[in-house]
């Protein structure tokens, strides 16, 4: 079992540097947070001004996760294994994970926000998305996009196809 990265095509490796940087986007950087008028209050509140992707998301979080690691393992699997069989299956069953992912993050950034209603904000939303936010949404795509790709050119990587079949004679 040697890793080769020759046997890692374009959507593998973007697979693999979506996955890391989703995961360091999930939970070292900051999603969403109070609007800066509202920070003060939240403090007295004694509540967190921010949070990061899986403080905020009870469903999307781990199945963030789950993706990222499954990806993770399809990179590895991929660079280290002649036949792409097992890849291939993995591949296959989290294509539409990842597409899920994908809309779910999509509509809780874009149009579902979290939100928190003060009564001194008279009721008004006072959570607003921040660029971690943004980011882990394109990073969903980036992954979905990998694994498509991925997916479309799975087969045996030419360093690893037999230089001659083999005959038997009759």
């Amino acid at each position: 079992m040697t890793f080769k990265s020759t046997r890692l095509g374009i959507g593998e490796r973007l697979l693999g540097v979506g996955c890391v940087l989703l995961l360091v986007d999930l939970f070292a950087v900051p999603w969403f947070a109070y609007e800066p008028q509202y920070r003060a209050t939240a403090v007295m509140l004694g509540q967190s001004v921010s949070a990061n992707g899986w403080q905020t998301f009870e469903v999307i979080g781990p199945l963030g996760l789950v993706v990222c690691v499954v990806g993770l393992a399809i990179w590895l699997l991929t660079a280290t294994r002649r036949s792409p069989a097992v890849p291939v299956v993995l591949t296959t069953l989290l294509l539409p994970v990842s597409f899920a992912l994908a809309v779910l993050v999509a509509v809780r950034v874009l149009f579902d926000r979290p939100s928190v209603h003060l009564a001194q904000a008279g009721g008004a939303n006072v959570i607003e998305p921040r660029a971690g936010a943004y980011v882990g949404l394109a990073l969903t795509l980036v992954i979905f996009a990998g694994l498509y790709l991925a997916l479309r050119r799975d087969g045996v990587a030419y360093d690893d196809a037999p230089s001659t079949i083999e005959t038997l004679r009759v």
